[in-house]
Order: C-alpha cells, then structure tokens, then sequence
C-alpha cells in the first residue's frame, strides 16, 4: 500500500500543499502519514505568513489544509480523486504560531463518488472540520 502511496502522490509534485519544494517554492510541503485505521495525519506550523486577520490562520488556508489531508487519505488507498464539495466548519479562530495536527478519513464510497472527513486539532482542541465528497476524473 506505502508504494502505491507514493506513486499516487507523485500526481501532486507540484501541489501548494504537499509538493516537493524543489518542484515548487511556496509548497507548504505537508507529508502526510497513513495510520492503521485507514486515516492519514499530518502536523503543521502555523506561520503567520499565512495569516488573515490579526494573529490568527487565514480560512483559505485552514480549507487547503483540509482538502489536502482528505486528498492524502484517498492517495494512501490508491485513489486520485477531485474534490467536487467541500463544506468547512470553523470552531474556533486558528492561532499563529501553534503546531496542530491534521488528520482525515474516509467515511463513504458510492459509484465513484468518495466521503471523508477531515479535522484540525491544535493543543486538545477541535479548531476546524471539514465534510467532503471527491470524484474520480474521467
């Protein structure tokens, strides 16, 4: 599975996310871990590079941490897939300089249509939750 892994994310070199920063500079170069229950996790430093308001993470930039850790889970079970609806619940505001750890499942799969869920979580804390559904191109 690991193998498959890694050619599948081979896909995203270039990605904002989880690309090689050789390939891309300004890759936030996530790596994202399977776990045994079918889940990924990844940890990120919340920089204030990539800020909003005062202190706080940009939401764009909780949603892309979020689309890609849903990304990364279908990757580690072989799956390139688009993200076709992606709904972001923001808890609580996101503080600049903390680490948290993302993390994503999957949750569904009907006729090539794949649910997850995705979650920040920073010091114990639920911050931000996402529901997805992904579709396979043509």
């Amino acid at each position: 599975m690991m193998e498959q892994y890694q050619i599948t994310k081979q896909a995203h070199d270039n990605c904002i996310a989880c690309g090689r920063v050789d390939n891309n500079p300004d890759s936030l170069g996530l790596t994202f871990m399977p776990q045994q229950d079918g889940s990924v996790s990844a940890s990120f430093d919340v920089s204030a590079r990539y800020q909003g308001y005062d202190g706080f993470l940009h939401g764009g930039m909780i949603s892309t941490l979020l689309d890609a850790a849903m990304t990364h889970c279908l990757f580690a079970q072989g799956i390139q897939a688009l993200t076709a609806e992606l709904t972001v619940r923001f808890s609580t505001p996101v503080d600049i300089g903390q680490k948290v750890r993302l993390k994503a499942r999957l949750t569904g799969q009907r006729r090539g249509i794949y649910q997850l869920e995705a979650s920040i979580i920073g010091e114990q804390q639920l911050l931000a939750r996402a529901t997805a559904k992904f579709i396979e191109p043509k």
